[in-house]
């Protein structure tokens, strides 16, 4: 009898465990899918201003494999889809889940091996997505509802968490704390250029001119400089682009040189060169004999005035946008203007990091965005929480003298941002903490009689 009660606890418990574990799933990012959303928004700056149209419109939100089938070989159905178990597990075998599960929703993993064969020093030693990326983390057992996966504290896994004995190289030692791991160690990123939106409306499904490589964007992130990643896209005759943290996993031991980011160390760098003498980078060019996009090559060091310094060409496809077969010759050049921008999960290089690497030119901390408004306004920050720098946007709708200030929480000045006459417009302004104690902190903006004063959060 007495171990005919031990069991039925044990069941009870084991009950409990999975029903815990599953309540936990439902905010999980695997669960919730909410990167895309979050980085589409208006709030966020992001394309849903060039489109009007809301991310419930749009079949992104309910993404499922690219196999149209679940790993039991069941098919799925689009029209009833919802995330779930079944997404990873063949529970017909068991629980464990097959590589290729993870690849067939995490694609850009595929394009980069493909793009980088044989690189990834990880792979090539037989360890799957799995061997890093712990159950805990896949179901979300911390319970924290993340917006992305590029979050803070959505990825768990780090590279010290193995690579623990690193204090013995002296670049080690240099970098540590002050740039990521894989901004040296990896051999570069891949993204596609040209996304055509209307592709997405109409199929569910991406449509890209082609693919670039063999650069590396630089960005700050969590107080590290860290890669980049950049798309592009247009949607009826309005261009839009967004740069982003980005998780490389083309990874070897040896990937760079100080001479491939400095260019203060003999290091020649095509994009340090061209902001240098014209203020100025050539982010990806239209080629009109080959009816590609080309991309930059070496580092891109992203500066503070990035909305004014980066130049694209844009695509449009002028084809079938139902037929997800792509006809080369229906791509073709649509401007170079951008009508909409904006980082997500990223920031700028500081000046100072920008120095460090061979940038002689100082960036203007205040961007002029296009449009004139009819009234004023002060704009929540993006991001925030923010570390260590944040984006605040204002706008006036006369010309005038204007000051936005920061203060801390006993009212006292930390930072002067603008102090100066401007035109009418819209205004962003890069706020860079550093130096400041985590906390909450208050930006004010003082124009012509208006004043408005909003807090925003710095998390170390």
């Amino acid at each position: 009898m007495k171990n005919k009660w031990i069991l039925l606890l044990c069941l009870a418990f084991c009950l409990t465990s999975v029903a815990f574990t599953q309540a936990k799933f439902s905010t999980s990012v695997h669960a919730m899918r909410p990167g895309k959303n979050d980085a589409y928004k208006k709030a966020n700056g992001g394309m849903e201003l060039i489109t009007n149209i809301p991310m419930t419109a749009l079949a992104c939100p309910m993404c499922h494999s690219t196999t149209e089938k679940y790993p039991d070989g069941s098919a799925i159905n689009a029209a009833t889809y919802a995330p779930g178990c079944n997404d990873c597990h063949d529970l017909t075998k068991g629980t464990t889940v097959d590589e290729q599960t993870c690849i067939n929703c995490h694609n850009r993993q595929s394009y980069e091996r493909t793009a980088y064969p044989n690189v990834d020093v990880h792979k090539n030693k037989g360890m799957t997505c799995i061997a890093c990326h712990t159950k805990a983390e896949l179901h979300g057992d911390d319970g924290v509802a993340y917006v992305s996966l590029k979050q803070a504290g959505a990825v768990k896994v780090k590279c010290e968490d193995c690579h623990a004995n690193l204090s013995s190289s002296v670049s080690h030692t240099t970098h540590a704390g002050k740039v990521d791991c894989a901004a040296c160690h990896a051999v570069g990123v891949l993204t596609c250029a040209g996304c055509h939106f209307e592709t997405v409306i109409a199929t569910g499904k991406n449509r890209a001119i082609n693919q670039i490589k063999n650069y590396r964007l630089l960005v700050k992130k969590d107080g590290e400089v860290r890669l980049g990643g950049l798309m592009s896209h247009t949607y009826n005759g309005k261009t839009n682009f967004i740069i982003s943290s980005y998780h490389s996993h083309a990874i070897t031991k040896n990937a760079t040189t100080c001479t491939d980011c400095h260019a203060n160390m003999g290091g020649t760098i095509a994009a340090i060169n061209e902001y240098n003498t014209s203020g100025t980078m050539t982010m990806n060019k239209w080629n009109a004999t080959t009816k590609k996009i080309e991309g930059p090559t070496g580092i891109v060091p992203i500066p503070s005035d990035w909305k004014k310094a980066l130049k694209f060409d844009f695509v449009t496809y002028t084809g079938d946008v139902n037929n997800l077969t792509s006809d080369a010759t229906k791509w073709e050049f649509l401007k170079s203007t951008i009508d909409n921008s904006h980082m997500y999960f990223a920031a700028p290089l500081d000046d100072a990091t920008m120095a460090k690497l061979g940038v002689t030119r100082k960036a203007t901390a205040v961007e002029q965005l296009a449009d004139v408004p009819t009234e004023f306004t002060l704009a929540q920050n993006y991001p925030n929480p923010f570390n260590p720098s944040t984006i605040i946007r204002y706008a006036i709708p006369r010309s005038g003298p204007v000051e936005l200030k920061v203060f801390n929480l006993m009212g006292e000045g930390v930072a002067t941002l603008v102090n100066q006459v401007q035109p009418a417009g819209t205004f962003e302004c890069r706020f860079d903490a550093a130096g400041l104690a985590s906390g909450m902190y208050f930006y004010q903006l003082r124009a012509e009689g208006f004043t408005a004063t909003k807090k925003l959060l710095l998390l170390r």
